[in-house]
């Protein structure tokens, strides 16, 4: 899948949520119509914490959260099931995004970028997202659709 993010570039920018300022890493265009279409099922994978008073993770989550993405960008980067659009840290959670058109094949190839590894205290939720609001919600207004 990703080759339907032709020259990508990723983007850091920050929000706010609930008074808390949280760090959002985010790919800058959308892929087509068509491919959207085809990856519509979005997979958010949250891993709350106990963070410090700014709801950034401590010195120990922020160490356990790093290896579990190195382990999840590693395994999705050349992947033609699942593609990783957002990362989100802040509040009290961290959170990934991906996009796939096989929901069953990117459970798999998730298991297996984390094969070894401990038990993980995440969460994830799929959603039917054809219009990729799940990326495009993060975006700053005006960002290019790639072709």
């Amino acid at each position: 899948m990703s080759s339907i993010f032709p020259g990508d570039l990723w983007a850091v920018g920050e929000t706010r949520i609930n008074g808390f300022s949280v760090i959002v890493r985010f790919r800058t265009g959308l892929p087509s119509a068509p491919d959207r279409q085809v990856n519509e099922n979005l997979i958010i994978v949250s891993w709350p914490y106990t963070g410090i008073e700014s709801g950034m993770p401590n010195d120990e989550d922020k160490k356990s959260t790093d290896s579990f993405e190195s382990a999840i960008e590693k395994g999705f980067e050349n992947s033609n099931v699942g593609a990783q659009v957002v990362g989100l840290t802040g509040n009290n959670l961290k959170e990934w995004r991906f996009y796939t058109h096989d929901v069953d094949a990117f459970m798999e190839a998730f298991n297996q970028c984390l094969a070894g590894h401990p038990a993980y205290p995440i969460n994830l939720r799929v959603f039917k997202d054809p219009d990729w609001n799940g990326l495009s919600q993060l975006q700053p207004k005006g960002s290019e659709q790639l072709h």
